[in-house]
């Protein structure tokens, strides 16, 4: 059975916020720190180069096969 396009594949948690928080010797987050803190990370994470690497790197032969949108 095919994976549904809306599943989930990657996600960051509250805890692993308060993990970094913690490791790094930080004070602890507020519930409103968190929540600022869920809204940035899309601004630090290049979602489409992170998956374009991943692919590149678990199947490297997928741009040898790469389909043509102009045709």
């Amino acid at each position: 059975m095919p994976w549904p396009d809306d599943y989930i594949l990657y996600s960051i948690s509250v805890e692993d916020i308060r993990r970094v928080a913690k490791e790094e010797h930080f004070r602890e987050l507020t519930d409103a720190e968190i929540k600022q803190i869920g809204d940035k990370l899309g601004d630090y994470i290049g979602w489409y180069d992170a998956a374009l690497m991943a692919i590149g790197e678990v199947a490297p032969d997928a741009a040898n096969t790469k389909e043509e949108d102009d045709e």
